[in-house]
């Protein structure tokens, strides 16, 4: 058997979160991924987002955005209501 050991996949979540953006993934034990972290830092704040996958298993495989989780670098003090 002649299995690639990638497969594509598109991500959706809120605008502009991820609209469509295709990316290519590893199989994990011989399976799709069930769920994708993928980690982005920016203007020195540190961005989580969670994907699960959808249903379908035709490439592209669809995955839904579920999270998200921000940690900022810089020093900031909170602020009280």
């Amino acid at each position: 058997m002649n299995r690639a050991a990638t497969y594509k996949a598109v991500l959706f979540g809120p605008n502009p979160i991820a609209s469509g953006v295709e990316v290519e993934l590893e199989y994990v034990d011989g399976e799709m991924q069930q769920i994708i972290v993928l980690e982005s830092v920016a203007d020195g704040e540190t961005t989580i987002r969670t994907y699960k996958r959808g249903h379908h298993t035709e490439e592209p495989v669809p995955y839904r955005f579920v999270d998200e989780e921000s940690e900022s670098e810089t020093a900031e003090g909170e602020v009280p209501n």
